[in-house]
């Protein structure tokens, strides 16, 4: 069954996905791209690589030092020929802007999101 065009998933799916709070400890234009950025992402377990088509949205220097909910086990992926360990959680509006999943409150490096 799907909703809105994508597959549910069952809890057992669902609880094996793990999330945390990450910060931005670096950022950097990827060459070969003019959408993506190569975040560097202190998880709380080590650094994580994260790439992601965000470009329009943010700018590498604006992004340092942010915290940021992300899904830390997800299979890596290589995109214009760099390894992404994880994804950074955005919403998107209706007219396709994007913006960071943020805390509301002040969190630690990661804590889990649940």
């Amino acid at each position: 069954m799907t909703v809105d065009n994508k597959l549910e998933v069952t809890y057992e799916e669902f609880i094996n996905m793990q999330f945390c709070i990450g910060e931005i400890v670096a950022c950097e234009e990827v060459k070969k791209s003019r959408k993506l950025l190569c975040f560097q992402v202190q998880t709380g377990d080590g650094i994580k690589q994260i790439v992601s088509g965000v470009k329009d949205y943010y700018t590498p220097e604006e992004v340092i030092g942010k915290k940021v909910m992300v899904l830390t086990n997800l299979k890596p992926a290589t995109m214009a020929g760099l390894v992404s360990e994880g994804m950074i959680l955005s919403a998107e509006d209706k007219n396709g802007n994007l913006a960071f999943m943020i805390p509301e409150k002040e969190v630690e490096v990661g804590a889990e999101v649940c």
